[in-house]
């Protein structure tokens, strides 16, 4: 381990210097594997993100020649013909490899699991839901995570998946009490 930076290596040396195969982990959590000479990337290495992404590349003397950056869900980052979420194609990645599923439930993700289940009345913000009554964000299992910003509150009605409320049905003297509540000169239950 460096004691100035945190970071930590693990592999070959020759002569002081990280040489040969080696794991060289930065303090961000950004990790590169691969070939060394003389402390420098030199030949085939991978960087790995905190996120998933990978830079899986070509190393001479400590510069990139060539590589390509696969994102956490393995896509591969094209700079040109770039076929992903353009114009009016919104599919998702597993849909363009693997085609769009036939009609059923919808594709809210790209793992398979089905969403999670909430309240009716609710929107599902990825974390919990929002409840736009008492404008409060829930946990899953129904505990209290934070009062959203009035810009996330937009945000999440505008892009986030409602769970409608059921209809009221109303029946009998419930006519009578309604109809007494929106035309107050009756006054009669």
């Amino acid at each position: 381990m460096s004691i100035w930076s945190g970071s930590i290596y693990e592999g070959e040396y020759k002569d002081g210097w990280f040489h040969g195969k080696g794991k060289f982990n930065y303090p961000n959590g950004v990790i590169y594997e691969g070939d060394f000479v003389k402390g420098q990337f030199h030949g085939e290495g991978i960087l790995t993100y905190p996120n998933g992404g990978k830079y899986k590349a070509y190393w001479q003397h400590g510069k990139m020649i060539k590589g390509d950056y696969y994102f956490a869900d393995n896509l591969k980052y094209e700079s040109q013909n770039w076929n992903y979420c353009q114009g009016e194609d919104r599919r998702f990645y597993p849909e363009i490899l693997n085609g769009i599923k036939p009609a059923g439930a919808t594709q809210m993700t790209k793992e398979e699991k089905k969403p999670h289940d909430i309240p009716e009345g609710t929107y599902d913000v990825g974390e919990g839901y929002y409840e736009p009554i008492k404008s409060i964000i829930y946990e899953y299992n129904g505990k209290i995570l934070r009062t959203p910003s009035e810009a996330e509150v937009v945000n999440i009605i505008n892009k986030c998946r409602y769970n409608p409320r059921k209809s009221l049905i109303i029946t009998g003297d419930n006519d009578k009490i309604i109809k007494s509540v929106t035309n107050p000169q009756t006054h009669q239950i």
